[in-house]
């Protein structure tokens, strides 16, 4: 009787040192990916791309943007709106804008631990490599949808494998509607579904409730299927030709993006066999998992660090977020497979120096290749805005910032990312670098009523908003006595 109770208690003492190792990990991971989202507001990094143009549309409307029947940013963005009321301090709205997206990565593995930190801890490991890994080379593209309902999904995923209890479905039910905002989440769901039928079939002792998951989940992804079908996606539907295919994979996608992810895959991979190959024939290929898993996130961190280094290297790294499923596809399965393995061993992947190394190691490289970014964004836009800045005329025209062909700050959202910049009286136009479209921004102004080009195709009043954001008034003023600017 009391070797029982000897036996109980050794083994209610190891799981409890496993699942400490596993939460010093996942607190190590979640500190660095917190820090980073932090500093990528500080660089300004959710202004990028179309980043300040929906924030200024948000306060000139005092409404939070959101595109058709992405409802997400609506959601996300209603604090962000309501500050405004309160306060006009930049920094402190942009902050209110960025945080939901640039602390995305950090609460897709915080919850994840919630979720799977009393059934099956070893899973952070892939919530990491998921947040961390899988949508990094798009990643600096801070507030698009795709992303950040990945993110989302990481500890919706993990909670079909475990067995939950009440509050833990509770996050359930408030995470997964989220996925009802983008086309993605038709896969998504659909692939929740699928791996809990396969839970239902492996754990017969919470088959019901894997059965109940598994009808929801199918149920939730008609849904989606109906949605999209009813509420067609007219954007969507144009980036879904194949030649528009074919070239998100080959600006977003192919090159160091495509090479650094295949290491990962196999870094993971390779963390996952050396826990599974332990009979005596095979423990001389357990150097080999190891030392192959450490270069495989080492040698993208190197790869994506001189890749993050150069503003041309990335110019089109938006167009990853069409890919960031499929590529983050194999962390879900591995999720499943060490799930798979522990139903019945009753032990998943290991908690040592290895594992420790590897998430350590992801979210490190995560930290540090996009804050290379943000700093690369951050010098573009200070010299863009110097440029315009010293500018002896209201209106800019775009050969102002030549230099900046091929780089981030050469898009249409540069004109509101300038009235951003200059605060709530904006003084100059950045013409757009399509001179159609520049045109078009000028017949703006002159027309009757005028008005003020946030980007060549969203025409705003000059006069403040509900809100008292943003007054273009004096540069309306400015641009109609500029000698020969309509010419």
């Amino acid at each position: 009787m009391q070797s029982l109770e000897k036996a109980k208690l050794i083994d209610v003492e190891e799981t409890t040192l496993v699942r400490r190792g596993w939460r010093d990990l996942t607190f190590i991971a979640v500190s660095l990916l917190v820090l980073t989202g932090i500093f990528a507001c500080i660089c300004d990094a959710p202004m990028i791309w179309d980043g300040a143009y929906q924030f200024a549309f948000s306060l000139i409307k005092q409404r939070p943007y959101f595109y058709l029947t992405r409802f997400h940013s609506y959601v996300l963005w209603l604090p962000m709106v309501w500050l405004s009321h309160f306060t006009d301090n930049l920094t402190l709205l942009k902050f209110a804008y960025g945080l939901p997206f640039t602390l995305a990565p950090a609460f897709s593995v915080l919850a994840s631990w919630w979720v799977v930190k009393d059934r099956a801890p070893h899973l952070i490991l892939w919530a990491i490599f998921g947040a961390a890994a899988g949508p990094l080379p798009g990643q600096i593209f801070i507030i698009n949808d795709s992303i950040f309902q990945q993110h989302v999904f990481w500890p919706v995923f993990l909670a079909l494998l475990v067995p939950l209890d009440s509050w833990r479905i509770a996050l359930l039910v408030l995470l997964t509607p989220f996925q009802f905002s983008h086309q993605i989440g038709i896969v998504l769901l659909t692939g929740a579904a699928g791996a809990a039928l396969l839970m239902a079939y492996r754990d017969k002792q919470n088959r019901r409730e894997a059965v109940v998951k598994t009808v929801v989940f199918a149920a939730l992804a008609a849904v989606a299927l109906w949605k999209a079908l009813h509420f067609p996606d007219s954007w969507a539907q144009q980036e879904m030709t194949p030649e528009r295919i074919r070239e998100s994979w080959q600006y977003g996608v192919e090159g160091p993006p495509l090479r650094g992810i295949i290491l990962m895959w196999i870094a993971g991979t390779c963390v996952l066999l050396f826990t599974i190959v332990r009979a005596n024939r095979f423990e001389k290929y357990r150097p080999g998992l190891k030392w192959t898993a450490l270069a495989g996130v080492l040698v993208p961190a190197l790869m994506w660090v001189v890749w993050a280094s150069d503003a041309h290297n990335w110019t089109d790294a938006a167009n990853y977020r069409r890919w960031v499923v499929p590529l983050t596809l194999p962390f879900y399965g591995m999720a499943f497979v060490d799930r798979w393995r522990s139903v019945r061993s009753g032990a998943g992947i290991k908690t040592n120096g290895l594992t420790r190394a590897i998430g350590i190691g992801v979210a490190a490289n995560f930290a540090v290749v996009l804050s290379i970014q943000c700093l690369v964004f951050k010098r573009l836009a200070d010299r863009m805005v110097s440029d315009v800045e010293s500018s002896a005329t209201a209106v800019v025209p775009w050969d102002t910032i030549a230099w900046s062909k091929d780089t981030a700050v050469s898009h249409w959202g540069s004109t509101a990312y300038i009235f951003v910049r200059e605060g709530r009286v904006p003084r100059k136009l950045l013409l757009d670098k399509n001179p159609t479209e520049a045109e078009k921004q000028l017949e703006m102004m002159f027309q009757t009523p005028p008005r003020i080009p946030l980007a060549w195709f969203t025409p705003v009043p000059p006069t403040p908003g509900p809100g008292g954001w943003f007054d273009f008034r004096p540069l309306l003023y400015s641009v109609h006595h500029e000698p020969h600017v309509h010419e």
